[in-house]
């Protein structure tokens, strides 16, 4: 075997312990060619998401509860079954009833008009208190408001303002009633999404 040859065969001899090498490393999935562990560029965002479904309802409930700080006065939270109701409803559209069971905060349950956004009621029940009230025949999107401690109409319960609104419009027809339940349970099905903006001031 001339030089030629020899030289030949240890570089055939390194690109085959080359290649054995890579080849531990696994090149679609968890390793990467050099064996480093690599991540799905969706896997940051699936951790992300599955993080804010858990934090959100948490922060949620730390509102409810009145844990973030609060450092202004409050004034006394109107009384269970007192309602604002906008000019435009008449007493002939008032055909329907609405039950509301608030759980260990204050609530403000609201309707508005799907289309507009136009405020239609707004319904005031202090903590573990029930109440039914006549309501408006007519297609409505529900939100909740709820917090601790009451600093009016305008910035409602201060930084522990809970604000959600219900996934799926509600219709109130004539002699039919809804109850709502504010108490949280696993099995509930009062399904809300989290409102990134403040209530309107009433």
């Amino acid at each position: 075997m001339g030089l030629d040859d020899r030289d030949y065969m240890r570089e055939r001899r390194r690109a085959e312990s080359k290649a054995a090498r890579l080849s531990h490393g696994y090149s679609g999935g968890r390793y990467g060619s050099a064996g480093r562990f690599t991540t799905h560029p969706w896997q940051k965002w699936i951790i992300l998401l599955s993080a804010l479904s858990i934090l959100v309802p948490m922060y949620g409930e730390m509102q409810r509860k009145g844990w973030l700080p609060d450092l202004a006065a409050a004034i006394p939270f109107p009384e269970t079954g007192s309602v604002t109701v906008s000019r435009t409803i008449s007493a002939a559209d008032i055909k329907s009833r609405l039950t509301v069971e608030a759980s260990e905060a204050n609530a403000v349950v609201q309707l508005f008009e799907p289309t507009t956004n136009r405020h239609i009621l707004s319904l005031y029940v202090a903590a573990n208190n029930r109440v039914t009230v006549p309501a408006p025949i007519g297609t409505f999107r529900m939100r909740l408001i709820e917090g601790q401690r009451w600093h009016g109409t305008t910035r409602y319960f201060g930084p522990n303002t809970s604000y959600e609104t219900v996934a799926d419009l509600m219709t109130f027809e004539p002699r039919s009633e809804h109850i709502v339940d504010l108490h949280r349970r696993p099995d509930g099905n009062l399904k809300t999404r989290v409102m990134l903006s403040r209530p309107v001031s009433l």
